[in-house]
């Protein structure tokens, strides 16, 4: 039954186990219900090609939910696509012979891109002696693979549309947090790990991307006689596998699924190299709680947390490091918020 959904995934190279049941408690699932201490509970198969199944959401007796995984299941599922800017600036970076001259005739027909490009070169992560003023100056400071991820990121805001007022509140938030969690991925990543910025920023703007195909299958099939608490349940259900699946489809990259599909899983333990998923779970709740709040015994408990090599001092050095790279937190967000 679940075919296609299988046809998407396979075993990859992200490595993720998890600890001992006994005598652990994890901060779970949503950031948007707070921080909770609960029991371990056995969650999504850590291995990628097994967390597909969506056979246990017909036990929820959502209709909207179910109506969505036999839509899936039967290949019926619109997927939302990368805007055609989007698209042509990673077709243009994986061309050998382009050049950041090329790169930079196809930004320039999009103004707001364009302009957002030479306000991050502009911001503290890029700043050099002299101010950027041109597209080319920009791309050429930044580099082409970090312009590429960047716009792949802005473009999708154009995904975030809809006339229906219950939905647009929904995508405002699902956006603003995004851009949050992006912003402190970035920053984290420059400051604390090998990873490149920009690409630690697209997954923090994509790690919830399956709330936004929930939401968009809402918008286009109607929302009559699917209330507020069935559609959170649904994107509670859902959002993880539809995200992944998403992704999948958008061949970013084995690292950027598992970042979606266990964005919210903070006990789950990755390999012992820093990954994207782990900026995403520090990211989250320090976007959840805030630089100035010290979640000390939460934050402590994070395996990720532990191998950025911040669960020091009660995880002071995580809240302090944040604390001190504020502006550049606030240059990134206010560059993908405008």
């Amino acid at each position: 039954m679940f075919g296609v959904i299988k046809r998407f995934f396979r075993r990859d190279d992200v490595s993720l186990s998890r600890p001992p049941r006994e005598g652990i408690t994890c901060v779970q699932n949503n950031f948007r219900r707070g921080l909770v201490e609960t029991d371990w509970i056995e969650s999504r198969s850590a291995m990628v090609s097994e967390d597909l199944d969506f056979s246990s959401v017909s036990s929820f007796a959502n209709k909207f939910a179910t109506r969505i995984v036999r839509d899936v299941s039967e290949e019926r599922l619109v997927l939302p696509t990368i805007p055609e800017l989007g698209l042509a600036v990673r077709r243009k970076v994986q061309d050998p012979s382009s050049s950041a001259a090329d790169l930079t005739r196809l930004l320039q027909i999009d103004l707001t891109i364009s302009s957002k490009l030479i306000q991050v070169a502009n911001s503290p992560a890029y700043a050099g002696y002299e101010p950027v003023d041109t597209l080319n100056h920009a791309v050429t400071r930044m580099g082409s693979n970090a312009v590429r991820d960047l716009v792949t990121g802005l473009t999708l805001k154009q995904l975030f549309v809809t006339k229906q007022p219950r939905l647009r509140r929904r995508l405002r938030h699902l956006w603003e947090h995004s851009v949050s969690v992006a912003a402190h991925c970035a920053v984290l990543a420059r400051h604390q790990t090998n990873l490149d910025p920009e690409k630690a920023l697209l997954a923090g703007l994509i790690h919830d991307v399956g709330e936004l195909a929930v939401i968009q299958y809402a918008n286009s099939n109607g929302l009559d006689n699917v209330s507020d608490v069935d559609l959170s349940n649904a994107i509670i259900e859902l959002k993880p596998r539809l995200g992944a699946i998403l992704i999948r489809s958008w061949s970013l990259g084995e690292e950027f699924v598992a970042a979606a599909l266990h964005a919210d899983e903070f006990q789950i333990m990755t390999s012992s190299e820093v990954q994207l998923l782990d900026l995403i779970h520090v990211a989250q709740l320090h976007s959840q709680a805030g630089i100035n709040t010290a979640m000390t015994t939460d934050l402590e408990s994070v395996p990720a947390i532990r191998k950025l090599g911040l669960a020091i001092d009660g995880a002071e050095k995580s809240i302090a490091l944040l604390r001190e790279a504020r502006e550049e937190i606030e240059s990134v967000r206010l560059a993908l918020v405008a």
